[in-house]
């Protein structure tokens, strides 16, 4: 008797690992990141788009769309806001990066990205978000001066400014060896 219940379980599991199987759909996950280092306004900033398929499914008519940075504040270098893929398929990943330059300083807030995609055959499309860096401050070129800058002319003055300072002991002390040292004659 438990040789038959195990039986139909094993039959009943088996049957619903081949429907479930049957049903494979797309699923989509997207980063969004920043490759800079160091943001500042008037030099190329590179925004870089992951977008991974984690699901058993082909996804179909994928849309990238990033309405984050407006023209007023940033000039478009390379590359698209807006990207379609007509497939992507499952265990595969897929990169965009985008060039702009920021056109003004201070903080800057940058949301998410959005992705849209149909996961399976006859489904309705699917809306995703990617990750959120959040608000970034954008450097003016004077500060990333003030801060990044070798600085050779103020060490320069700081040298010059620091050889009296060094000059007037050494003459001091040369003066006295000088005076109170007892030269040896010649024969």
């Amino acid at each position: 008797r438990s040789i038959m219940k195990y039986c139909v379980l094993v039959l009943f599991l088996s049957c619903f690992c081949v429907v479930a199987s049957e049903e494979s759909s797309a699923k989509l996950i997207l980063t969004k990141n920043i490759l800079n280092s160091i943001i500042t306004q008037g030099n190329d900033l590179a925004i870089e788009y992951n977008m991974y398929n984690i699901g058993d499914g082909v996804a179909t008519d994928v849309e990238l769309a990033d309405s984050t940075l407006h023209d007023t504040d940033f000039e478009l270098i390379s590359g698209k806001m807006s990207v379609k893929w007509d497939r992507i398929q499952p265990g595969t990943n897929v990169t965009h990066v985008v060039v702009v330059r920021p056109l003004k300083s201070g903080a800057q807030n940058f949301t998410s990205a959005v992705v849209q995609y149909v996961a399976s055959e006859d489904s309705e499309p699917k809306f995703g978000f990617s990750s959120e860096i959040g608000e970034v401050e954008i450097l003016s070129l004077k500060e990333y001066n003030r801060l990044y800058a070798p600085h050779v002319v103020e060490w320069g003055m700081f040298g010059i400014w620091t050889i009296p300072s060094l000059l007037l002991p050494y003459m001091l002390y040369y003066n006295s060896k000088t005076k109170y040292t007892v030269k040896a004659k010649k024969n």
